[in-house]
């Protein structure tokens, strides 16, 4: 019987290992837009996969057609980096943190401002709620704040982080915000109770980025320790730790069939992980740092940037629908 069993697992994990290498072997680039008198420092994708919106160091936000790299429209609001781009899960409104303090709603379809949200300080991550009616900020006065969309008003505050929050996710049910920061720590809040429920010292260094998987089983965060590492949602038990990077991770992200993690480094490297069996399964190389990425709604597609160049891949894995 332990025979049996010891011969299925190891068929198994080969039969992963194949799946993987297949899927990275299918990991192409298939356009790129490059720009040369500015500088990229956030980049999206639209969840119809028609846009990609790269974020500008001088606070210049662009949205391209993301298959002929045509510029549609050009807007100005920010004076400084844009720290992240964000869509909300219907599509049609992104939002933009800046360096400038403001986190500004946009109408994806015609560029048009609709809302600003002013922090005390700059304005690191800014995310939709899942029903759209909310809007979460943090940043470098390591306050995070819940906004009311329509009306503006502050719903939610939460204090607890001693340094900057460089990142926030809200869970896929609505219910809980993680957010990471450079005090090193990752923290989980019920939103509706405004009541910090766990925080652990997850890194060595800042915490720079997090991902929920779309299961709301695990989550991932990417730190200037130069590693990635996976918790436990419910208990933030430390699931694996993933070595590979040489210098700091600016952004993760979580494929939507949760098998797969993309992270972004200093190290001029974007890596695929294959997450059930913690390995490098793909490196992408690149000119300079890689400061974003994200895969598309559906996986078909994974955008990245670098100083002055968005990269738009296709993935070869499943497609997910909504």
């Amino acid at each position: 019987m332990k025979t049996r069993l010891l011969k299925t697992t190891v068929l198994s994990v080969f039969f992963i290992s194949l799946v993987s290498t297949s899927y990275s072997q299918n990991i192409k680039e298939v356009n790129s837009i490059s720009v040369e008198n500015n500088q990229f420092t956030a980049v999206n994708i639209s969840p119809d996969n028609k846009y990609v919106i790269g974020g500008f160091q001088d606070g210049d936000i662009v949205t391209f057609e993301i298959m002929t790299g045509k510029k549609i429209y050009e807007v100005k609001r920010h004076n400084n980096d844009i720290h992240s781009l964000s869509f909300n899960k219907k599509g049609n409104y992104f939002v933009s943190a800046g360096q400038d303090r403001a986190a500004v709603v946009w109408s994806i379809l015609s560029g048009k401002q609709l809302k600003t949200f002013y922090g005390g300080d700059a304005v690191w991550t800014a995310e939709f709620t899942p029903d759209g009616k909310n809007l979460a900020t943090g940043g470098t006065d390591q306050v995070i704040s819940v906004w009311e969309l329509v009306s503006g008003k502050r719903y939610r505050t939460f204090w607890g982080h001693k340094n900057r929050v460089y990142d926030l996710k809200i869970s896929p049910d609505g219910k809980f915000l993680i957010s990471v920061s450079g005090d090193h720590t990752m923290k989980k809040w019920d939103i509706s109770k405004q009541l910090r429920i766990n925080s652990v010292n997850a890194h060595a260094n800042d915490v720079t980025s997090v991902a929920i998987s779309s299961n709301q089983n695990f989550i991932v965060t990417g730190s200037k320790d130069n590693t990635v590492k996976i918790w436990d949602f419910d208990t933030f038990d430390n699931i694996a730790l993933l070595r590979g990077h040489q210098w700091w991770i600016n952004k993760v992200d979580i494929s939507p069939d949760n098998k797969y993690i993309a992270s972004a480094s200093d190290d001029n490297t974007v890596i695929i992980w294959d997450i059930e069996t913690r390995e490098n399964i793909k490196t992408l190389e690149f000119e300079s740092p890689v400061s974003d990425l994200a895969f598309s709604r559906d996986g078909k597609y994974l955008v990245t940037c670098d100083e002055h160049k968005i990269r738009i891949f296709s993935t070869g894995f499943p497609s997910i629908s909504d």
